[in-house]
């Protein structure tokens, strides 16, 4: 039984990955339907406010049926949210066993294993979690450590520059790249850049067309910036003085803690070499999405400012190369 289970439960898995960045915040969500040990019906979340995984195999469901088994990648939910609760879907007179990979960290979802077992279903719990725990990374990250996923982009030179002496920046890739980047941002709930980038790049910080637009934050702690800038056209979050300490690596804790508290899950942080260090130097980071473009400065403004061992991984591992015309990307994903 152990070995179907996993079987099936990698089935539901597969299912979940075809969500795309639609369903953000919510997870990606998977779930099959099984009789006889043969799969009859299948789902997964496709967008935030669309049916849940469970809905859909259940209305993906052509016959009538008893003791089927429902195979889910997460704790079906207790709780009504833009849908209705997915354990009053969950039928007695159908299903005779539940199997669940990862439970749900959202303290305000929880309460679904109990419901069904209150309707006398049986039910298998922690099956595959690991694997079904990767698709979702932003929400475990955002409920289990109480702060938002992190990514952290940076455009370089090939030897290692992200502007030139003056700050001036645009454009060291090329619109393939940028592109990819707009992509990105669209994925994510908010996109954080310092004053400097803010002043220098006058940066609108949408996602020009590509999908939804982050909310932008800006790190100015003498509130020196003027409202005429592009990011005040929408309302930023700013974060000064009032709420920042002297210490950069103290302002990271303070800001995520504050953006966690807002119900932000992912922010991307773009800011210039200052703000990079503070984040990578803080460990509060996920990812890193590197762009680089085959051009040389020589000297410049380098994406980090402190002094460290050559043994310092940072605990990254490499993760994705992807091209972009004569540009490349690199990202890494950070070891816990």
């Amino acid at each position: 039984m152990k070995n179907k289970d996993k079987y099936f439960m990698k089935l539901a898995i597969k299912e979940a990955k075809k969500a795309n960045n639609e369903v953000f915040p919510n997870p990606k969500v998977g779930c099959l339907i099984v009789k006889d040990e043969k799969v009859i019906s299948r789902g997964f979340h496709r967008r935030y406010g669309g049916r849940h995984a469970e809905q859909v195999a259940i209305d993906n469901l052509s016959q009538e049926i008893t003791n089927a088994t429902m195979y889910v990648t997460l704790e079906p939910c207790a709780h009504k949210g833009k849908t209705s609760p997915c354990i009053d879907l969950i039928d007695p007179s159908i299903f005779n066993r539940v199997v669940i990979s990862s439970l749900d960290p959202n303290p305000s979802a929880v309460g679904g294993i109990k419901a069904i077992l209150n309707k006398k279903i049986s039910v298998t719990k922690n099956v595959c979690n690991i694997k079904s725990k990767k698709i979702n990374p932003r929400f475990f990250t955002y409920h289990e450590k109480k702060r938002p996923y992190v990514i952290m982009k940076a455009a370089l030179t090939l030897d290692g520059f992200i502007a030139e002496s003056n700050g001036i920046s645009k454009w060291i890739t090329n619109e393939n790249s940028r592109r990819s980047v707009h992509e990105l941002r669209s994925s994510c709930d908010a996109i954080l850049i310092g004053n400097k980038t803010a002043l220098i790049d006058n940066p609108s910080l949408d996602s020009h067309g590509k999908g939804k637009d982050p909310i932008p934050i800006i790190i100015d702690r003498s509130k020196s910036l003027k409202k005429k800038l592009k990011i005040f056209k929408r309302t930023p979050i700013v974060f000064s003085g009032d709420i920042l300490k002297s210490k950069p690596l103290n302002n990271v804790k303070i800001i995520l803690d504050e953006l966690y508290e807002r119900n932000i899950q992912s922010v991307l942080v773009e800011g210039g070499g200052f703000t990079i260090t503070h984040f990578l130097n803080s460990g509060f980071f996920d990812e890193l999405h590197l762009y680089y473009a085959p051009k040389f400065l020589g000297s410049g403004i380098s994406i980090f400012n402190t002094i460290r061992s050559i043994k310092d991984s940072s605990n990254l591992i490499l993760k994705k190369v992807d091209k972009f015309k004569n540009d490349f990307r690199v990202i890494y994903k950070r070891k816990y």
